[in-house]
C-alpha cells in the first residue's frame, strides 16, 4: 500500500489550452514546500492558515527566489485546506495558474526539487478514500467523469460522485447490521433476557419478514435505475443513428438495412422531420441495435425562432435541433454523405463516439460503382471523399454495411467496470436476502433458524461493505485506483 503521508504534486487539469491550469498537492511538510514556491501577493512571507482553521483563498505570487527568476512575480491563486476537514483528510493545496503548461511543467518540477514526488494515478482519489472522505463508488465516479463521452454520461457520472447510490446502500446496510445485532443478542443472551432486553419473539418471521422485505425491495430497485441509466436507447439497445444532410437518401438507406418499410421516402428535401426509430436484427434473429433515422442537418445549427423566417424556418429549426440531439446519445453514427455531391456538413459528433461513414446514391456516380468519390473542399483542392458505397437502388454495398453495423455494435462495452462491479455486488446482496425472505415465509424448506439468519445477513453485509468500500481487499482498492489519472 502506498504512503499517505508522503508530500505530492501533479496537474489536476487535462494538458490542453484553457484559462486556467490547477496543480494539486498534499502531505507532510506541504507549508513549508509552498513557502519556497510562492509568497504573499504583497511580496512578503507566506502566511497559511493551521488546522482548526477554516480553508482559505489566498492570492499569491511566484517567489521571486525560485519559481521567479525564470517566470518574474507572476501573480495566481491558491486553495488552502489546512487540515482534516479538507478533501483529503490532510493538508491540501490546489494552485491556480493561467493556463499555460510549460508553466504547469514548472511548478510540478519545483516541488519536485523541493522535495515532493509526482503523485501516482489515482493517488489523491485513494488518500480520499482511505481517510474516509469518499466511499469506492465515488472512487470510481471519477473515472467516469474524466471517460464520459456525452452531456448524459457525464450527468450519471456526476451524480454517482455525489454519493447518492453509496449513501443509500450505507442506509441499507445501517439496517442489516442492526437486525443482525438483535438476532445474535437473542442468541448469544437467551437465558439471560430482561423483560427490557431483546426478545426472542424478535427473530420470529412475523416480525423479521416486514423487515426484510423493504430491503429486499430497495436493492432491487438500485439495481434496475442503474440498468436503466447504463442502458442505451430502446430495452437497452445501442443507438445507432444516421446523419447527414437532407436529401441524401438516408431514410431509403434505412429501409433498405431493416429489410422493409419503416420510413417515409419522398423526393422532396425535409420528408423526415422527427427521428424514426426499429430495431435491426441479427443472423441469429435477435434484436441488435436500434437504428434511428434522423431529419436531414443543416448547414449551420439553426435557431429555432417563430419570428425570423416563418413557420417553416422554425420547425426546420426544430428538427435540425432534435437530430443533433440524438447525436449526442448515438453510440454508433452513420456519417452519411452524397457521392455526388460536395456536402461537408458539420455534425456535431461527440468525440470518442464511434463513427462509419458511407456515401449514398452512388448509382448516380458518373464513374464506375464502388470507386471512391471526390469532391471540392473549402480551399478549391480536391480530396477523396472516404466511405462505403452504397445504393438503394442497385443494391451496392447494403449486406456489407448492415454487416459492418453488427460488427461494431458487438464491439460496444455494455457497461463500464464501475457499473459491473456495483451491480455484481448488489446481486451477491439480494441472494442471501432473498433466501432469508424465502425462509421466513415459509418457501425455503428449512426451518427460520436464527443463527442460519445471521450467517446470512453477513454475507449481504459484507458484499455491500465490498461495494461502497466499508469491508476491501487490497486487490480490488488495487484494480480500482490504477485506472484514474495522474492528478486524480
Amino acid at each position: 500500500m502506498l504512503s499517505t503521508t508522503d508530500l505530492i504534486v501533479a496537474p489536476a487539469t487535462a494538458a490542453q489550452p484553457a484559462a486556467r491550469a490547477i496543480v494539486r498537492l498534499t502531505g507532510v511538510g506541504l507549508p513549508q514546500l509552498l513557502s519556497q514556491l510562492f509568497t504573499a501577493e504583497d511580496g512578503s512571507d507566506l502566511s497559511l492558515p493551521v488546522v482548526g482553521e477554516a480553508p482559505r483563498w489566498l492570492p499569491l505570487r511566484l517567489h521571486r527566489e525560485t519559481l521567479g527568476r525564470n517566470w518574474g512575480e507572476l501573480p495566481v491563486a491558491m486553495l488552502f485546506w489546512p487540515g482534516p476537514t479538507g478533501p483529503l483528510g490532510a493538508v491540501v493545496a490546489e494552485v491556480q495558474l493561467p493556463g499555460c503548461s510549460p508553466l504547469v511543467t514548472a511548478v510540478v518540477e519545483e516541488a519536485c526539487r523541493f522535495g515532493a514526488r509526482l503523485a501516482r494515478g489515482g493517488e489523491f482519489s485513494l488518500r480520499s478514500f482511505l481517510a474516509g472522505k469518499i466511499d469506492l463508488l465515488q472512487a470510481e465516479a471519477v473515472v467516469a467523469v474524466v471517460d464520459a463521452r456525452t452531456p448524459e454520461e457525464l450527468t450519471q457520472a456526476l451524480d454517482r460522485m455525489a454519493g447518492g447510490v453509496g449513501r443509500s446502500l450505507e442506509q441499507l446496510r445501517g439496517r442489516l447490521l442492526d437486525l443482525v445485532a438483535d438476532i445474535e443478542a437473542a442468541i448469544d443472551f437467551a437465558d439471560d433476557l430482561t423483560p427490557d432486553a431483546v426478545p426472542v419473539a424478535a427473530t420470529t418471521a412475523a416480525v423479521l419478514l416486514p423487515q426484510i422485505e423493504p430491503v429486499v425491495a430497495e436493492v432491487a430497485a438500485i439495481d434496475e435505475g442503474l440498468a436503466g441509466r447504463d442502458a442505451s436507447g430502446q430495452g437497452g439497445l445501442p443507438r445507432v443513428v444516421l446523419a447527414g444532410p437532407p436529401n441524401i437518401g438516408k431514410s431509403s438507406l434505412f429501409n433498405q438495412l431493416l429489410g422493409h418499410e419503416a420510413a417515409l421516402v419522398e423526393d422532396e428535401t425535409g420528408t423526415t422531420r422527427d427521428w424514426v426509430a426499429a430495431e435491426l436484427f441479427n443472423e441469429g434473429g435477435q434484436a441488435a441495435c436500434l437504428l434511428v433515422d434522423l431529419a436531414g442537418l443543416a448547414e449551420q445549427p439553426l435557431v429555432s425562432t417563430d419570428t425570423a423566417a416563418g413557420t417553416v424556418a422554425a420547425v426546420t429549426a426544430a428538427a435540425d435541433a432534435v437530430a443533433r440531439a440524438e447525436i449526442r446519445r448515438a453510440d454508433i453514427v452513420l456519417v452519411c454523405r452524397d457521392a455526388a455531391a460536395a456536402d461537408e456538413t458539420g455534425m456535431g459528433i461527440p468525440l470518442g463516439v464511434q463513427q462509419i461513414h458511407v456515401l449514398t446514391r452512388c448509382d448516380r456516380q458518373a464513374g464506375p460503382a464502388g470507386q471512391s468519390s471526390h469532391f471540392a473542399t473549402d480551399a478549391g483542392t480536391s480530396a477523396v471523399m472516404a466511405g462505403l458505397p452504397t445504393s438503394t437502388a442497385t443494391g451496392l454495398g447494403i449486406d456489407s454495411l448492415r454487416r459492418e453495423i453488427l460488427a461494431a455494435v458487438a464491439a460496444l462495452p455494455r457497461a463500464t467496470p464501475a457499473t459491473l462491479r456495483l451491480r455484481a455486488g448488489l446481486a451477491a446482496a439480494r441472494q442471501p436476502l432473498v433466501e432469508i425472505q424465502d425462509m421466513l415465509a415459509g418457501r425455503g424448506g428449512l426451518p427460520a433458524d436464527e443463527a442460519l439468519l445471521a450467517v446470512l445477513l453477513r454475507q449481504a453485509i459484507d458484499s455491500l461493505g465490498e461495494v461502497t468500500g466499508a469491508v476491501i481487499g487490497s486487490d480490488i482498492i488495487d484494480r480500482v485506483f490504477s485506472r484514474h489519472c495522474i492528478g486524480k
